[in-house]
């Protein structure tokens, strides 16, 4: 039996998030109705991980959130070090080891006209409890995007606007699988509803590129630099649907999951470069 890391999330209502300066319990973690990121959807979020009170790649999801906001026209002032700091912070006010830290920020609350956002920028952090059990390989689908309103940008950005995605993942767990996948018109594959997906073929790792409007995961820029010390090939190259089946391994990827097997309908795998593959991230960041 493969086993793999898995989320268990467990949420406190005890726990402490921070709400635009002011540390608050999750009961009085209040959004305003006026939002933007509520009203509009005009935010961003990143999702963070932390293991043994560690935090994961923080420069990195500094750095696409940065560069996600100053795309959408948001002006983010924040140092580094001060958003370091309140990780830091709210991972000791809660006293969790293992778990995942979201960061929300939207371009403030509408006055009285809907489009003016003259206000300061409103940032929201959460934490959860997360345990990483053990468990098998995950079966998915795959769907065609244009079943699904999915908002694609290049680069890409974690946008509050999921709603494709969410639709997605809903069908697909509807329909008994973990995850769906997406392939776009051309039948190219492109990522999954909140992750992305790697094959392995004669011990080259595929990934699609991200100039198909694809999320540069952190995890998923871990996964290439791993297989590079690790001696193997990366292609970003463009994979078709109709060859997936000719595929000697794949597996998805995110912050929260790490590197996880994946099957689907009539394919399987041994798994042997994937697990060496997570095996190395979990012994060199975790």
């Amino acid at each position: 039996m493969i086993n793999i890391i898995n989320t268990n999330e467990q949420v406190n209502s005890k726990n402490i998030f921070y709400v635009n300066g002011k540390w608050v319990s999750k009961n009085d973690a209040n959004i305003s109705h006026e939002d933007a990121g509520f009203q509009r959807g005009y935010g961003l979020f990143e999702t963070i991980r932390f293991q043994n009170k560690k935090l994961f790649k923080p420069d990195k999801h500094y750095e696409r959130l940065s560069n996600g906001l100053s795309s959408i026209k948001i002006n983010f002032n924040q140092s580094y070090e001060h958003i370091l700091s309140l990780l830091k912070q709210i991972i000791k006010k809660n006293k969790i080891n293992n778990g995942l830290i979201r960061i929300t920020i939207t371009i403030g609350n509408i006055k009285d006209d809907p489009w003016d956002f003259n206000s300061e920028l409103n940032i929201y952090i959460s934490i959860r409890n997360v345990i990483f059990p053990l468990m098998n390989p995950v079966k998915v689908k795959f769907y065609p995007e244009e079943n699904f309103p999915i908002v694609r940008f290049n680069p890409q950005i974690k946008s509050l606007n999921y709603l494709g995605n969410m639709l997605a993942k809903r069908e697909a767990k509807k329909d008994g699988f973990f995850e769906p996948v997406f392939y776009n018109q051309n039948e190219i594959i492109t990522e999954c509803a909140v992750r992305n997906i790697f094959f392995i073929k004669d011990k080259i790792i595929y990934t699609p590129t991200t100039k198909l409007g694809v999320l540069p995961g952190i995890m998923r820029e871990t996964v290439l630099e791993t297989a590079k010390d690790l001696n193997y090939e990366v292609s970003l190259k463009n994979i078709y649907y109709k060859d997936i089946n000719k595929m000697d391994e794949a597996f998805i990827t995110s912050t929260a999951v790490g590197v996880l097997p994946c099957f689907w309908k009539n394919w399987k795998s041994k798994y042997k470069i994937c697990l060496e593959i997570k095996d190395s991230i979990q012994k060199n960041y975790f």
